[in-house]
């Protein structure tokens, strides 16, 4: 049966998303492209070999965060550093990859705006169920 089976449960739903984000990722290579206004200025992008460092720079935190998993450290301090180190990599993912770095400014603090009230959540709710992280 189909409710007995967790592998069915999980996964049918999971394989029918990945299907839906294929339908939506392969229909966005035949809409026709949107024609660029000449009054609008442009900035320009980074080439690929910044990608590439940025890559590189993202892989050498995450190396960083395993490496410190080995060590012998206090626990919050252990949390906090992980933390840290998630937090730099989400910024820098979020100003390169996702292009935060050349929209308005307006963007920029409603992001901003939405991560401090999000970690503010975060912090309230550790502390309330006394996880004993922070």
């Amino acid at each position: 049966m189909f409710f007995e089976d967790p592998a069915l449960l999980i996964g049918i739903p999971f394989a029918l998303i990945g299907l839906f984000g294929l339908l939506i990722a392969a229909a966005t290579l035949f809409a026709p492209k949107p024609a660029m206004a000449a009054n609008v200025p442009q900035h320009a992008h980074p080439g690929e070999a910044e990608y590439v460092k940025v890559g590189l720079f993202l892989g050498v935190i995450t190396a960083i965060e395993v490496v410190i998993y080995y060590f012998n450290i206090p626990r919050s301090a252990f949390v906090t550093i992980l933390i840290a180190l998630s937090a730099v990599k989400f910024a820098v993912v979020v100003l390169w990859f996702m292009h935060l770095k050349f929209d308005s400014r307006i963007f920029t603090t409603a992001f901003i705006t939405g991560l401090v009230l999000a970690s503010a959540v975060f912090t309230v709710v550790v502390v309330t169920l006394g996880s004993n992280l922070v």
